[in-house]
């Protein structure tokens, strides 16, 4: 895959699951949880997971040509 399409998923990626956490932050803050809670649910730590996998990905595509 070249560098274009590459930023193209990833952004997809991030589109994806950042519409998905902030969908159950704002459930769990209306149910009364922490902030801390919400970043540790699945939700934020498939989020968290999302963007270091994709900066790994990044920098492993670009030392690897």
């Amino acid at each position: 895959m070249n560098t274009r399409t590459i930023v193209v998923m990833i952004l997809t990626l991030w589109l994806v699951m950042g519409l998905g956490f902030l969908t159950a932050y704002f459930r769990d803050r209306r149910e009364g949880k922490s902030k801390f809670q919400c970043w540790l649910s699945v939700e934020g730590l498939l989020f968290i997971l999302s963007v270091i996998i994709s900066i790994l990905v990044l920098v492993y595509q670009s030392v690897g040509r």
